[in-house]
């Protein structure tokens, strides 16, 4: 709605895990080293925790992006509220993009040949989990630590990557048979000040804004208001624009700041 009044050539925040308006700080590009390190060497499993909004989707995205190029294959699990076949199934479904199988079996015969197919082929397969936090059943970390018993004498067939909220940790914790599969793990901390105002000036500009609009009370209310949490930082910068945009306003203040986060409440 507002792109015409900054010349603007997409909407610089939107929460949506768009792979171009990846932020390197420090804690991010931290992140994502380290589980670029996992799936490049071919390692068992990564874990990425954080709070809900701090950006853990966005890394999985530029992770994928950039090892899809490499040749890598990614099945990608949004949603992995599942019974243990129920997560299978949908594994293999996008590995293949073909109907699967419907006894446990087969699905698990159908990943073990994709899996030395690919293998042939001389590339790597990743399975990353986003919102892993959501898994409630032993069976089904117990399935996922049994893929990783796919291997060869010297190497993994698949690298599994789970990310969500900090109670996957404390669940993993008390799986100490999966836990000891975790070849590493980093806990996704928010922005500082510094990084707030890095993190906007680069989305601004990224949407084609070479500019600051917001003046320094503006970035400090909105540092304050979203502590330093991505998600929360797009939805009141989004909404102080769109206030600074009804009000004809190039320059956002502290006081469209707080209408914009009483908009977004």
């Amino acid at each position: 709605m507002y792109k015409k009044h900054w010349n603007l050539k997409k909407a610089p925040f939107e929460n949506t895990p768009d792979t171009e308006f990846f932020f390197e700080s420090e804690k991010h590009e931290e992140a994502f080293s380290r589980l670029a390190y996992v799936v490049d060497e071919n390692k068992a499993c990564a874990v990425l925790t954080g709070a809900y909004g701090t950006g853990k989707t966005l890394i999985l995205k530029a992770l994928e992006r950039r090892f899809t190029k490499k040749g890598y294959v990614f099945s990608f699990v949004h949603n992995p509220r599942l019974d243990d076949l129920g997560l299978l199934k949908i594994i293999l479904h996008n590995f293949t993009g073909t109907t699967v199988p419907e006894r446990k079996e087969d699905v698990l015969m159908g990943i073990e040949r994709f899996l030395h197919d690919t293998m042939q082929d001389g590339k790597h397969v990743v399975v990353a989990i986003d919102e892993a936090q959501l898994i409630d059943s032993i069976d089904v970390f117990e399935e996922l630590r049994l893929l990783l018993n796919f291997q060869t004498e010297t190497r993994f067939l698949l690298t599994l990557i789970l990310s969500g909220q900090p109670e996957l940790k404390e669940k993993l914790d008390a799986n100490k048979q999966f836990s000891q599969r975790v070849t590493l793990s980093y806990r996704l901390a928010p922005l500082s000040f510094e990084e707030t105002r890095e993190y906007v000036l680069h989305r601004l500009e990224v949407a084609g804004l070479t500019e600051n609009i917001f003046d320094e009370r503006a970035m400090q209310l909105l540092f304050e208001r979203s502590g330093g949490i991505p998600r929360w930082i797009n939805n009141i910068a989004n909404m102080s624009m769109l206030t600074a945009f009804s009000k004809g306003e190039k320059l956002i203040t502290a006081e469209l700041v707080a209408e914009g986060v009483e908009s977004s409440r």
